[in-house]
């Protein structure tokens, strides 16, 4: 079982303060070099403004916030700590950050209602599950923040994955709209995509488009390309569904035109499905200055773990950049998930990448990985 079974797409990791790993494994392999950075660390952006790595923690309480720290481990700041900042919402509530925009000044956030059925700061209101969650905007020390979203308090809602294009200026996000069941065990989502206007210093989301040309499917969103002229994300649409490979346990990932949002292409190499999870792709991000897109795939991995490969954004030339899952390798680490990454925007051929490492993708650790 990986991330996205335990309805838990990039955002499982465990419960406690961040530690800097006391012996940080160097392993190279074939195409990359690991290095051990932080446990309990899931990162989601890189701030090339202040050059802090914005990521998201639970902690001992058991809830979630979002941080940004140095690369050194140095000078952590909680970003959604302060509870007076987010009106209506309560002390006790779930938050994380999912993306910081191009010019390192915003972040964007989803947030626990303050009020919902259910218990407050229970496993599905949690980033990544998203359900009560709203949208919202901050600034990335924290000082202000501004509700995007406002849906209705209900089970069969949720919002995931929330990403800025290249400008700043458009916003993608998953939306559910139908909770998860046994023929549908991810939810049902569609891809929402809007501006992000600015009135009297409030911005608020203008033009809200969706992406929904299969429904019950699921969809998570990773950004644009470096034009702005696709979306990237991993879907199950067009997957074909079986007794013993349900499409949503073997997602691919895809690209549509960002203007129009049509015209799919696939971008994951095609396989030969076997079973759940026997080709089962996520967490796909275009490297910089390259030509490549970097994705994590069940390929390969016999236990269902997932490792990182680069691809060409027409699924050609797939190459295995990690050997996390493969015994016998220096990089082996036993069961591992690769998971979201920031790539660090002085060198962008090394990144940090949240790795858990059990079924429940209760405990993650930082990694930063560098492209050979």
């Amino acid at each position: 079982m990986i991330a996205a079974l335990a309805l838990l797409p990039g955002c499982g990791i465990a419960s406690g303060p961040g530690k800097l790993l006391a012996r940080p494994a160097i392993a190279p392999g074939g195409q990359s070099a690991i290095v051990g950075w932080m446990q309990n660390a899931e990162p989601v952006g890189w701030d090339s403004l202040t050059d802090r790595i914005i990521l998201n923690r639970r902690g001992s309480n058991g809830l979630w916030n979002a941080y940004s720290i140095l690369p050194d481990g140095s000078d952590e700041v909680c970003i959604t700590c302060s509870q007076p900042a987010f009106p209506n919402v309560g002390a006790a509530t779930n938050r994380g950050a999912t993306d910081v925009s191009p010019n390192g000044r915003y972040v964007l956030l989803v947030v626990e209602k303050g009020s919902h059925p259910g218990s407050i700061g229970e496993a599905q209101t949690e980033p990544g599950r998203g359900v009560y969650d709203d949208l919202w905007l901050a600034t990335v020390d924290g000082s202000h923040f501004w509700r995007l979203t406002d849906l209705p308090a209900s089970a069969n809602l949720a919002v995931n994955w929330p990403r800025f294009d290249r400008t700043g200026s458009q916003i993608v996000w998953a939306q559910m709209y139908a909770a998860a069941s046994l023929s549908h065990p991810l939810g049902q989502w569609a891809l929402k995509v809007a501006r992000l206007a600015w009135s009297d210093a409030t911005p608020s989301l203008a033009d809200v488009r969706t992406y929904n040309p299969q429904r019950g499917r699921f969809f998570e969103p990773y950004g644009f390309s470096p034009d702005n002229s696709r979306i990237l994300f991993a879907s199950d649409v067009e997957v074909p569904a079986g007794f013993l490979s349900p499409s949503a346990f073997n997602a691919q990932i895809w690209t549509i035109d960002a203007s129009h949002l049509d015209d799919l292409q696939r971008v994951s190499p095609p396989a030969q499905l076997h079973g759940p999870f026997s080709d089962y792709n996520e967490f796909a991000f275009y490297i910089p200055d390259t030509d490549r897109i970097l994705i994590s795939r069940t390929m390969d991995s016999s236990a269902h773990g997932m490792d990182y490969w680069t691809v060409n954004d027409d699924g050609t030339d797939p190459v295995r950049l990690t050997f996390m899952n493969q015994p016998g390798t220096a990089q082996y680490l036993g069961y591992s998930v690769g998971g979201g990454i920031a790539f660090d925007p002085l060198d962008p051929r090394r990144f940090v990448a949240g790795v858990s490492h059990d079924l429940g993708t209760k405990h993650v650790q930082a990694l930063f990985v560098t492209i050979r």
